[in-house]
Parts: C-alpha cells; sequence; structure tokens
C-alpha cells in the first residue's frame, strides 16, 4: 500500500485533529507554563470541545442558509458577550499591542488598545463567545423562541457573572453569598456556558421538526 493511499483513506477531522495537538503540543512545550490547579486546564478544555461539537454538529451545515437578519442578531449577541465579559471596550491612547503567553486555552491572549477601541482576545472565552452568537444566529433563523438560551449566555461572561448574581443576592440581604460567588466566576461562567449550547442545541433540532 502507498504512502499516497494511506493518506487518501484518512478522515480530515482525523488530520486536522492531528495537526491541532501537535501545535498544542508544541505550544506548551515552548511556554512551559506552571499549572497551579487542575481547573486551570480544565475550563479552556470545556469551553473549546465543547464549543467545537455544537459548531460542526449545528453551526456548519446551516450558517451560510441563514438569514441577513439571524446573522446580524447573533453578531450583535457576540459583541454584547465580549463587552460585558471586559473583552471589548472603549480605546485609549497611545495604542498598543501585546501577546501574552499562557497555558493552552488561557494564551496565548492578544490585547490591544486603539483610540476607537479595545480588544482582548483570550482564545478559550473568544471561542466560546462566537459559538454562542453563531448558535443564537442559527437558532433565530429556525425559530424566534431562542431567547432563553440567548439570555443565560450572558451569564457566561466571567466579569459579570459574580456582580450580577452578587447584586440579586445582596438585594435579598444574603451579603455572604456575593463574598462566596466573587471567588466562583468561573465555575459559574462555565455552567451557564454549557446550558446556554444545551439550550440551543434543543431548540434547533426542536425547530427543524
Amino acid at each position: 500500500m502507498s504512502a499516497h493511499t494511506v493518506r487518501e483513506g484518512l478522515p480530515s477531522g482525523l488530520i486536522v485533529a492531528a495537526v491541532g495537538v501537535g501545535l498544542l503540543v508544541g505550544y506548551t512545550a515552548a511556554v512551559d507554563p506552571v499549572v497551579r490547579t487542575p481547573a486551570q486546564v480544565a475550563y479552556p478544555l470545556v469551553w473549546v470541545v465543547v464549543s467545537g461539537a455544537a459548531l460542526a454538529r449545528y453551526v456548519v451545515p446551516a450558517i451560510a442558509s441563514s438569514s441577513l437578519p439571524a446573522l446580524a442578531v447573533g453578531g450583535g449577541y457576540t459583541v454584547v458577550l465580549q463587552y460585558t465579559a471586559g473583552l471589548l471596550g472603549p480605546g485609549s491612547a497611545p495604542s498598543s499591542t501585546s501577546v501574552h503567553l499562557a497555558l493552552p486555552g488561557w494564551g496565548p491572549a492578544v490585547v490591544h488598545t486603539g483610540s476607537l477601541v479595545s480588544v482582548r482576545l483570550i482564545p478559550f472565552l473568544t471561542i466560546g463567545y462566537l459559538t454562542l452568537g453563531a448558535l443564537a444566529a442559527v437558532a433565530l433563523d429556525r425559530t424566534w423562541s431562542a431567547s432563553g438560551p440567548g439570555v443565560l449566555g450572558l451569564f457566561a461572561c466571567v466579569s459579570c457573572t459574580a456582580p450580577l448574581i452578587g447584586g440579586v443576592a445582596g438585594s435579598l440581604g444574603a451579603g455572604t453569598v456575593a463574598t462566596t460567588v466573587s471567588h466562583a466566576q468561573y465555575p459559574l461562567a462555565t455552567g451557564a456556558f454549557l446550558v446556554s449550547v444545551a439550550g440551543f442545541a434543543w431548540l434547533l433540532p426542536t425547530a427543524e421538526r
């Protein structure tokens, strides 16, 4: 059997996965990050794997045929998530761009400050919010009952999860809850992200039926 025949027999997904693993291993070896807790590895892994599965199952087959209004709403929803998470904000002078190497998923992070906007690209968060926006666009194109997962997705923004929930707890007189929540932003955001993706996944097959 020739090498050409072997290459033809390999699924393209397997080839992409192999290249991705190679890049990941090479990047990790070059950066040599310090892992303080297993959660540091778990959060990016969960967000990226779930995002990849959702994009492949629901977005890729349908995004090209989605209507422009639905795509616009999905794009706007992504911007809202990025803004509420603190990844997108007003710019300032002088302009600057920096790259920060960190544990895969957390890095390589790109921070750009321009005269109009400032952008922080943290890989796993950026991928997750783009996924929610794409799911919202596809869901809205098939049903107008997608507001539930969309609103829940707002709670997946890390910087706003604790203030929002803490504010509700404070209004109920549970001051200690706000303190506890401030140390649980990533678990809460990850939980909200997973439930949001599951909500969109439930809506899309429902709409297709």
